[in-house]
Order: C-alpha cells, then structure tokens, then sequence
C-alpha cells in the first residue's frame, strides 16, 4: 500500500467517517487562501501535525521548493518542504482531518495513490477541496465562490452558493484528479470550493478570500465565523480602494 510513503504517529485502526479538507500549494494558493484557512482551521479544531511523507524528494525537486534554514531558540534546523498532515489524536464521531499538500514535480500517480491510501486507511467519508484564483471580478463586491459537489448535498445557503459553477478550462494539476477519485473508487462525498480573486489585488496575504472559504466551511462544519480574517481583509481591501480611488 502507498500509505507506507507517509509517517503517521497515530493508531489509524479505529477511526471511522473521517472528513479531510485539503489544500495544495502553490498552484492554487493564490494570496495565500488555502494556508491561512487551513491554519485558522487548525486552530478551530484545536489540531496538531499527525504525519508526512517520509522521503519528500520523491515527489519535490529540493532545487525548487528550497529547504529553508532556521533558527530556533538559539539552534539551527532545516525545514524540508512537505506534504503535512493535521489531525486530533483522539478518535472522535466525526474526525476532521487537514491535508496540506504540496504539489508533487514527480511521480505524481504514486503521490495520488499514497493520498487515497491514506484517506481509505483512515475511513474517509468526505473529500473537501478548498483554494483560490484570479479572475475578472471587482473587489466592491462579496469575492465569489464556486465549485462543485457529488454523493451529497450541502447545507444551505452553501448548496445555493454553489450553483454558480466555474467555467475555468485550461492548465491543472496531477492532483486534481483526487476528488474524482475518491468518489469513484471509495464512494466518498466530495466538495470543491474556490474563492475567485480581483486580477488586480496582489495581496501576500489575502485574509478577505481566506474568509470566505473559511465562511463557506463554517456552514458545513457549525463553527463561529466570527475569525479574525474577515476583519483583517475587510480592512485591506478598504485600503486597496481608497489607493484605485486616489490613482
């Protein structure tokens, strides 16, 4: 089984209906979306890292995604790039489980197998894709939403929200082929939701779009959406309209 490419420190025979959320960097990661929710959503779910892939540059060429050079307390360390994986190490009735993919450069077949591995493994009942793109919408209105879902449906008003469907066609992703997977082979529920972004905005860290996927989670999963980002992007996309504004 491929799930052997991962080190996982937690007893993965007794869960059961585990719920996953991913992200995958960079590709569509625009502002940083998929990063802070799913570092807010670590923080809602009171998470921790549960696991990694063991050999990383299987999959990543380290002369792209550079190991970086810390110092921490006073001690080197280096970070190697990663795919990571957040969960409770307690069982629970419903486990939400957070998959921080980084894009794989190679083997991407074996990549994908060991991700289904992993959910099959952990009893996976639901796959939730979450992300971000540019497109040609304005910033003075609600940033979009779009995306898709099969096996169920979604509560309201998110079932609404997302009969606006994408019309992207173009360049993708190896790993865009897991939620078809995942639902094809393991019968799972599967959601995609992708927050569209102003051309113009370059934001390092676009707390506005972060919120609305972590909006559009909150439906699903009951937690209050009263997170910091909302505030925090509010105020930066004042910012940006009062610079077009005086240009």
């Amino acid at each position: 089984m491929n799930i052997q490419e991962f080190e996982i420190n937690i007893d993965s025979s007794n869960y059961k209906d585990s719920h996953f959320i991913s992200i995958l960097r960079p590709w569509i990661n625009v502002g940083n979306v998929g990063h802070n929710a799913i570092s807010r959503l670590v923080k809602i779910f009171n998470l921790e890292e549960i696991g990694k892939l063991k050999n990383p540059s299987k999959y990543y060429d380290m002369t792209r995604y550079r190991p970086e050079l810390l110092n921490e307390n006073g001690k080197r360390k280096i970070r190697v790039p990663n795919t990571v994986i957040f969960g409770n190490k307690n069982q629970f009735d419903e486990n939400i489980i957070l998959l921080y993919l980084l894009e794989p450069h190679n083997f991407a077949e074996d990549f994908n197998s060991a991700i289904v591995d992993l959910i099959k493994n952990l009893n996976g009942k639901r796959y939730i894709s979450i992300g971000g793109m540019f497109d040609s919408v304005p910033h003075t209105k609600p940033l979009p939403v779009t995306g898709s879902y099969k096996g169920w449906t979604p509560p309201e008003p998110l079932n609404e929200t997302l009969k606006n469907k994408s019309n992207y066609t173009g360049p993708t992703s190896m790993t865009s082929q897991l939620t078809q997977i995942l639902h094809n082979k393991l019968s799972m529920e599967t959601l995609s939701l992708m927050v569209h972004i102003p051309l113009y905005v370059k934001l390092e860290d676009d707390f506005l779009a972060a919120s609305r996927l972590l909006e559009n989670l909150s439906y699903i999963y009951k937690f209050p959406n009263d997170f910091p980002e909302r505030k925090k992007g509010e105020n930066q996309y004042i910012e940006i309209h009062k610079n077009l504004q005086n240009n």
